[in-house]
C-alpha cells in the first residue's frame, strides 16, 4: 500500500481532533443543511442503535462519509474509501476523518482487518456495498465485504438510502432502516453460501428502503434529485474525459 493510503493509526489525538470536527459540523448540519430524516420504525432511530454497528449506504456524492459521521456520531464512524482518494495529498484529510483506504482491485485483507478491529472496539463502520459512486437510478449489485466484516467482527448492519443534493435547508432525503442483525444475517452455518445469503437479504432491504423513501417524495423533489444526478454526471465525465487526456499526452 503506497504512503498517501496506509492504514491510519486510532491515536487519542486523531480521536479528539475528529470529536471537534464532528461537533461543529453537527450544528452547522442542524442549523444549515437540515436534511430530511425518515426512520423504517422505531427500532432504527439513532437512540436505539448498537454502538458497534456496520452502517451500508447506497453513495451518491462524495460528502457522503462525512454526512454519515455526522449523523451516526454516538460512536466513533469509520469510513471505507477508495486508496485513490487518498492521493494528490489528500491523504492526511482523509485519516483526520477517519477513512480506512480500500484497493478495490483485490481483497483487501489489511482493510477488512481495521475495519473488524474498530468494530470490536465498539466503533462504527461505514460501507458503500456497491463498491463506486452509482449516479443511476437502480442500486448495484453489492459486493460481498460488508458481510464478511460483519460475519468477523459479529456485528449488525443499519441500511441507509439518500436521495436528493447536498444544498441548504433540506436539499438532502434519506431515510434509515431497521438493523438488521447478525443472527438475521448468519441464521445457521458460516461460510461462502451465507456470506452470499446476507449480501442479498443487505441488498433486498436496501431496495425496500429506496421504494419507501420514493413514495415520500413529492414530485419537486423527484425532478432535483434527477436534475442533480444528471449534473454531478456530467462533471464527473468533464474530470475523467480530462484524466484520460492528460495520460494520453
Amino acid at each position: 500500500m503506497s504512503d498517501t493510503a496506509k492504514m491510519p493509526q486510532d491515536k487519542t489525538f486523531n480521536r479528539v481532533m475528529y470529536r471537534i470536527a464532528i461537533g461543529t459540523s453537527t450544528v452547522f448540519n442542524a442549523l444549515i443543511g437540515r436534511p430530511k430524516i425518515y426512520f423504517e420504525s422505531e427500532k432504527a432511530e439513532f437512540k436505539n442503535l448498537p454502538k458497534r454497528l456496520i452502517i451500508i449506504c447506497n453513495h451518491t456524492y462524495w460528502l457522503d462519509p462525512a454526512h454519515l459521521s455526522i449523523l451516526f456520531r454516538k460512536s466513533l464512524v469509520n469510513s471505507v474509501a477508495a486508496k485513490e482518494v487518498f492521493e494528490g495529498g489528500r491523504g492526511p484529510l482523509m485519516r483526520g476523518l477517519r477513512c480506512i483506504p480500500l484497493d478495490r482491485n483485490t481483497m483487501d485483507l489489511a482493510c477488512i482487518k481495521e475495519c473488524v478491529a474498530r468494530l470490536k472496539d465498539d466503533q462504527r463502520v461505514v460501507i458503500f456495498p456497491e463498491g463506486q459512486l452509482n449516479l443511476t437510478d437502480e442500486i448495484l449489485e453489492f459486493k460481498a465485504g460488508a458481510a464478511l466484516i460483519a460475519m468477523q467482527s459479529q456485528s449488525a448492519v443499519v441500511p441507509v438510502y439518500t436521495s436528493g443534493v447536498y444544498r441548504p435547508f433540506g436539499g438532502l432525503k434519506l431515510i434509515v432502516g431497521n438493523p438488521i442483525t447478525y443472527d438475521e444475517l448468519f441464521p445457521s452455518s458460516l461460510g461462502a453460501t451465507a456470506m452470499v445469503n446476507a449480501t442479498n437479504l443487505m441488498q433486498k432491504r436496501m431496495q425496500h428502503l429506496k421504494d419507501v423513501l420514493m413514495d415520500k417524495l413529492s414530485d419537486k423533489d423527484k425532478e432535483i434529485r434527477l436534475k442533480s444526478r444528471q449534473k454531478f454526471a456530467e462533471k464527473r465525465s468533464r474530470i475523467e474525459e480530462s484524466k484520460n487526456n492528460k495520460k494520453g499526452e
